[in-house]
């Protein structure tokens, strides 16, 4: 134990932690707070969390060469290109003023996490510290990192539209092609957007609930398993308490270090991808390229552009590093890229108009909501600190429950959109015209304007709330809301029909079993803890339930032996994805195969409570058929037979023992997802994104009674005790009680103590 000096008491922190390696973190001010969190933190995560500051800083070229792919969240590129953009878009000057304007308690806080985590590193032997982590040495934290891993949250979703590009665009503008891209296609290659990334979050007000409390079941979903140079979001859990000032716990990701999803005693909130929300225009520009003096055309003018050089450390074969230097053209509107055609955009050059670039108000956000109070106590503290977009939805022990996006959007209607839009009926609805000041959607000092208040979709209900990062629009059961403007979501049936809705199909598959689960749940006039657990655990899989019994009339005498054993498993099969059900596997490889053909049909309102159809038809049906035969084939090819159950396939081993799992993929519309990678002989070898953190919170006499579990744990290291409890935990669906009140924690089983004590 490390022990404190009287004169530092009110620098002393204590750090508890209880079952399942849960850290408590006690102290006197938000500096001591962070410092105690920085330190647990570290000792759990820390080389997560030095790969995301070497990322967020741009120099995983200087670290592992520019050429290597990493995953970046959940999008998959090169090293350069993420370090290009992330140079470009997070500048050190924006970063710096976005510290300075943060609250002061934030601040405080931020100092003290870093030197929690810098303390740590340093208390250990050199020669440990280098061969900690696989990728190489562990760097020293500075407070402007955390700052980084909050502004990467509004412009990291850039890398889709410019990342393959980024490069030959630093060239283009004289009329030449960049001789690195040339030599090197792996940095124009799409970026990968990788499928699985989803979350669920259910809250029940007191007309349903029939107490005067909300009941909450968070489902934020990540990645299960760290690898090296993939910066996936990971979840760790932690209770933080300044005793009279603070008091919440939670889970975090990808290093904002407050609770993302948390609780304190009297709300509960969860967080969720504002998948349908478009964060940024694409305005196309006129430009003049020229190697000595390129122009930009705007308001009849042709305006001189400047140039912008971004230095890039990179490491070579030989071990040296060398500086190479990229060069931009910038406008009144920020930097301009060109584009290549692509399906909704026209060749040309683009700038991005952004309202979520420069803003590490989450940092702030998450604090002000960690002290609210209730519901619109909640909603009022998102909407003064728009930070990290995301929809957050949020119960309180009043009944109250609500929904609120955070982050800032373009602030532009849809007849706005309409009226700057370019010229070109195939164009995406958010590229517009940028040759004129008028459609610049910035201020005078060129800074992204940004919406009001009112602008947003705000909901507060006493009834239920659901969302499978699905938007606004049906969130609340049995109640449509009105249309807000398009950047929220394309809700007008013109605009919405045949487009991908969730996990790259036409409909959204969760959202529509939330909506028949809600109906079930809620149709005695109450909902139990137990009701809303069992909507997650229950893993009923929705493709099977809905068109399974149209396809098993297919199989007829002429059916061959391998269609005919396929037929049997699957009508012998309990249409769920629970580790012993048998038949899960054989559909999972059968669905896939059907939504490539094709034959899906979706509604045309995206209203949850209206189911799609398949269509079969004598010419496709065959086709079926056939898909079913091979996908058994495909089984016994592995050394599957086809009724093998589905924790079988789907388990994660810890050390010796084989854990059996349960849940399924998003297509399949399986609340409970966990999307695995490609299966092999040895089953699916892990899982890429899924049910992760689940919160189960309700209020008993006024007091909150937190029930959790982080499937896949708190540690690095997969070898630790901890990991293998929560994992068998979430095997055999069981949530378990944290320690939350003084009284808990008196009464807690406490694992370890320490005492830590910062210097001033």
């Amino acid at each position: 134990m490390v022990s404190c000096s009287t004169e530092e008491k009110l620098n002393q922190v204590e750090i508890k932690w209880t079952a399942n390696e849960v850290p408590h973190i006690k102290a006197t001010n938000y500096k001591s707070l962070g410092y105690g969190y920085g330190y647990a933190h570290a000792k759990d995560r820390i080389c997560e969390i030095s790969g995301q500051v070497i990322t967020l800083r741009g120099e995983r070229s200087l670290h592992y060469g520019a050429d290597r792919i990493a995953t970046i969240g959940f999008l998959r590129t090169t090293n350069l290109n993420s370090d290009l953009l992330f140079k470009i878009r997070i500048p050190e000057e924006w970063v710096l003023e976005e510290l300075e304007k943060l609250d002061k308690k934030t601040r405080a806080y931020i100092k003290g996490y870093v030197a929690g985590i810098n303390y740590y590193i340093n208390s250990m032997p050199e020669d440990e510290r280098n061969q900690l982590c696989e990728e190489g040495r562990v760097i020293t934290f500075k407070e402007t990192d955390v700052i980084r891993s909050a502004m990467r949250f509004g412009v990291q979703k850039e890398l889709i539209d410019i990342g393959p590009h980024i490069i030959a665009s630093s060239q283009a503008w004289q009329g030449k092609k960049n001789a690195y891209v040339s030599n090197n296609t792996l940095h124009t290659q799409e970026v990968v957007v990788e499928g699985g990334f989803g979350s669920n979050g259910w809250v029940y007000g007191s007309d349903v609930t029939q107490t005067n409390s909300a009941i909450m079941l968070s489902n934020p979903h990540s990645a299960w398993k760290r690898t090296p140079h993939q910066q996936r979001i990971y979840m760790h859990q932690y209770h933080l308490t300044i005793p009279g000032e603070l008091d919440v716990a939670g889970a975090s990701f990808l290093g904002i270090p407050f609770p993302m999803t948390g609780y304190n005693a009297d709300v509960a909130w969860t967080i969720l991808d504002a998948a349908t929300v478009t964060p940024y225009v694409l305005q196309a520009m006129q430009v003049k390229e020229s190697a000595i003096a390129p122009t930009y055309f705007m308001d009849g003018k042709q305006k001189s552009l400047e140039i912008r050089s971004v230095p890039v450390k990179t490491l070579k074969e030989d071990g040296k590093v060398k500086t190479q230097t990229f060069k931009f053209i910038e406008s009144e509107l920020g930097i301009l890229y060109k584009l290549p055609e692509r399906k909704g955009k026209p060749a040309g050059w683009y700038a991005i108009t952004n309202p979520g670039e420069k803003n590490a108000k989450g940092l702030d956000q998450f604090l002000a909501i960690a002290q609210s109070k209730s519901t619109p106590d909640f909603i009022n503290a998102v909407e003064n600190n728009r930070g990290i977009l995301s929809q957050l939805l949020v119960a309180d022990r009043f009944g109250e429950v609500g929904y609120v996006i955070a982050g800032n959007v373009p602030p532009i209607t849809d007849e706005e959109m309409e009226k700057y839009h370019i010229a070109n009926s195939q164009a995406a609805f958010n590229v517009l015209d940028g040759t004129t000041r008028e459609a610049s959607f910035r201020d005078a000092n060129n800074r992204p304007l940004l919406a009001n208040p009112s602008f947003y979709p705000n909901i507060i209900s006493k009834g239920i709330i659901h969302n499978t990062n699905n938007s606004y629009k049906y969130s609340v059961y049995g109640a449509p809301q009105e249309d807000y403007p398009s950047v929220f979501g394309q809700h007008k049936a013109e605009k919405s029909i045949g487009k991908k809705k969730a996990a790259g199909l036409r409909y959204d598959p969760r959202l529509i079993m939330s909506a028949r689960r809600m109906n079930e749940i809620s149709n005695d006039g109450k909902v139990t803890p137990e009701e809303a657990l069992s909507v997650l655990f229950d893993n009923r899989n929705y493709a099977a339930e809905t068109f399974l019994d149209t396809i098993l009339t297919l199989e007829d005498d002429l059916s061959s032996s391998v269609a005919k054993k396929g037929f049997s498993v699957l009508n012998n099969w309990d249409r769920k994805n629970n580790s012993d059900s048998k038949g899960a596997l054989l559909f999972h490889l059968f669905w896939k195969k059907i939504i490539k053909m094709g034959i899906i049909i979706s509604s045309k309102s995206d209203n949850p409570e209206i189911d799609s159809e398949i269509n079969i038809t004598a010419e496709n049906a065959p086709n079926v058929v056939e898909a079913l035969a091979a996908s058994v084939k495909e089984l016994a090819n592995f050394g599957f037979a086809a009724d093998v159950p589905w924790g079988n396939v789907l388990y994660q081993r810890v050390g010796e023992t084989q854990v059996s799992l349960h849940g399924g993929s998003y297509q399949e519309g399986i609340l409970n997802g966990e999307m695995p990678a490609p299966l092999t002989a040895q089953g699916f070898p892990y899982i890429l994104f899924g049910t992760a953190y689940v919160q189960l919170i309700d209020w008993k006499d006024e007091q909150i009674n937190p029930k959790v579990l982080l499937s896949h744990g708190q540690s690095d290291n997969e070898a630790y005790k901890g990991r293998s409890t929560q994992l068998k935990m979430f095997s055999n669906k069981e949530l378990y009680r944290v320690p939350f009140t003084k009284k808990d924690l008196d009464d807690a089983r406490i694992i370890e103590t320490l005492n830590l004590s910062m210097s001033k």
